[in-house]
């Protein structure tokens, strides 16, 4: 696993795997200032009490909450939308290092979309419910994030490059008989987006990561 994530890491190297990053970080970036502003109007009305403190107080915390939220959705925004830019970074590497396979499948623009909004909604209600857990089990949410995105990110990025090469259903066959170190990475690549700038770098590394691992476990059938 090793030398696929320095292979995976030296792809950023590359020109355009870094302009579809740059891409990925540019719409999640406008996406979390369109967040922050919309929640900090939302709180700015409730200051509207009359009461000159309470009201700068309101209004002050209401935007330090709001740029709290956007920092904490932004990895995940980016994680989602790596998913509308993965076919893309994975023909690049293909055709890097996999030259004498041929081009994959390319992805119709509506399957791509669908499991990009399954992805976020799933990302979403597991990381609501590890939320949860900081005030119910403190300090067991973090090893519940680590888990269920390391599997999220197993799971998605892995099926996403795959059905490039196979269908859906071999595709989930191939990752269930690899569960363990595909989860491995996942687990790890989870934990590097929770670490800020980190964060924003490794969905890109993981799609990159899951490509070399596919061709890796297919290499016997070759």
């Amino acid at each position: 696993m090793y030398d696929t994530l320095v292979a995976s890491l030296a792809q950023l190297a590359d020109r355009q795997t870094r302009g579809v990053l740059w891409r990925c970080v540019g719409l999640a970036l406008a996406l979390y200032l369109a967040v922050v502003a919309a929640v900090w109007w939302g709180l700015s009305r409730l200051s509207e009490t009359g009461w000159g403190g309470l009201d700068t107080a309101i209004a002050v915390l209401g935007g330090l909450a709001a740029l709290i939220l956007g920092g904490l959705i932004y990895p995940a925004l980016v994680t989602v939308l790596v998913g509308l830019f993965a076919e893309p970074i994975a023909r690049r590497v293909e055709i890097l290092h996999y030259p004498e396979r041929g081009a994959g499948r390319a992805q119709p623009i509506g399957e791509i979309v669908v499991g990009t909004i399954n992805f976020a909604g799933k990302t979403l209600a597991f990381n609501l419910f590890a939320l949860l857990l900081t005030f119910v089990l403190p300090g067991l949410n973090i090893f519940v994030f680590v888990a269920v995105n390391g599997y999220l990110v197993s799971v998605e990025y892995f099926e996403m490059v795959a059905v490039r090469r196979m269908d859906l259903k071999q595709a989930r066959a191939l990752r269930k008989q690899h569960f363990v170190r595909l989860w491995c990475a996942g687990a790890l690549f989870a934990t590097g987006m929770a670490v800020p700038v980190i964060g924003v770098i490794a969905p890109v590394v993981a799609v990159v990561f899951m490509v070399h691992t596919l061709e890796s476990l297919r290499a016997p059938a070759r």
